[in-house]
């Protein structure tokens, strides 16, 4: 893949981004939504050392686990927790990765997006969808992404 079909495949993905972090994508009746963004620092492939950190609006420590590979495309598991001790349920996802000059590392982008299913605490009955990019190392098991979408909390009752 070269340098330009690269670059507007990131470009692509951005705006993607923005489009979705709309306040009330994923919205249920009476649900307050909030667009949050920030970024993650993570071990990848290695499921014995997955922790690492968040930060942003959803601050904390994050792993991901791979269940399973089909060409250039990761089946992903998260496990993510709050500063707070909250945890946040999310759906298995697909984590496409962009080849570049060094065989070692890639670009990474989740094209579907990161479904939040709920969670613990403040995240009891949340949704919304995440979308992230950013890059691995696949030699050294590390990926550092930036992420941005929408969290639709559930209302608190009077």
């Amino acid at each position: 893949m070269n340098m330009k079909t690269l670059a507007g495949v990131l470009t692509l993905s951005c705006g993607a981004t923005c489009l979705s972090a709309t306040s009330g994508f994923a919205a249920g009746a009476g649900a307050h939504c909030q667009d949050v963004g920030g970024g993650v620092l993570t071990n990848f492939l290695d499921p014995t050392h997955t922790e690492g950190t968040s930060s942003g609006d959803i601050k904390g420590a994050v792993g991901v686990q791979i269940l399973s590979i089909n060409g250039n495309v990761y089946h992903v598991q998260h496990h993510w927790v709050t500063e707070s001790g909250d945890t946040i349920y999310v759906k298995d996802a697909f984590l496409t990765a962009f080849p570049t000059s060094d065989p070692n590392r890639v670009l990474a982008d989740y094209l579907k997006g990161v479904d939040i299913i709920g969670g613990t605490g403040r995240y009891d009955g949340a949704t919304g969808t995440l979308f992230a990019f950013g890059g691995v190392d696949l030699k050294l098991g590390q990926i550092t992404l930036r992420y941005a979408g929408t969290v639709c909390f559930r209302p608190v009752p009077d």
